[in-house]
């Protein structure tokens, strides 16, 4: 999601934008007045080589964005919605605080990735999915109740994605990989309570099943995006 005048930018769930250590402008310690007036002269110096001008400008770029988004979400108020401390629910938290921030940051269009990996279930499926699923329900519902907080129920959409399934048929206590999948999308503009695409036929003749419950797609991800 880069452009031409946009660029990705990491956000950790708990602490939000991370900068330079002991880099700050603001600060009054004599040592971090130090520091961050070396740092200072190394980026704004004018370098021949091209590696080192870039360098220097990318590194300027990314401090000048961590104190623009610190200052942004730090003035956010906390919401009445209690997320539950895991990464996820804490990366949903962060989400709804950046766009809560969105003025201030600048931004008409966000886009947010939130990875939650672990699913590889060849063993204990049933176990692991249960577990894990409950986050995943848990982090979504918390993530829901903050937008609302927010008014933007209608002009926030959230949508799984993955790059692979799980096979229909079990390898005894887990599953293998597979393809075709199923996915949610969730939010106030969202037409909800259906299913979109045909249900697979299971346990009798699927022309789209390539075995063990292999399915091939009907949708591809760039579509559903």
């Amino acid at each position: 999601q880069a452009g031409r005048t946009a660029v990705e930018y990491t956000v950790d769930p708990y602490e939000g934008s991370i900068g330079i250590w002991d880099y700050d402008r603001s600060s009054s310690d004599f040592w971090q007045q130090i520091k961050t007036t070396a740092i200072d002269s190394l980026l704004d110096a004018e370098y021949k080589n091209l590696f080192e001008q870039s360098f220097a400008k990318v590194t300027r770029s990314a401090l000048d964005r961590h104190e623009l988004f610190s200052s942004s979400v730090g003035s956010v108020g906390e919401f009445q919605t209690q997320f539950t401390d895991n990464e996820v629910s804490r990366s949903f938290e962060m989400v709804a605080r950046t766009i809560a921030a969105r003025e201030q940051l600048g931004m008409k269009r966000q886009t947010f990735f939130i990875m939650f990996g672990g699913w590889d279930h060849h063993d204990e499926l049933i176990n692991n999915q249960a577990a894990m699923l409950t986050v995943v329900s848990q982090a979504l519902g918390q993530f829901s109740s903050a937008i609302k907080e927010l008014g933007l129920d209608n002009q926030v959409t959230t949508f799984t994605s993955s790059d692979f399934a799980r096979t229909l048929s079990s390898n005894g206590r887990g599953s293998d990989h597979a393809w075709g999948s199923n996915q949610m999308v969730m939010g106030g503009a969202v037409n909800g309570g259906q299913i979109f695409g045909d249900y697979p036929r299971v346990f009798e003749g699927n022309e789209l099943d390539t075995g063990r419950g292999v399915l091939i797609p009907t949708m591809s991800v760039d579509q559903y995006f």
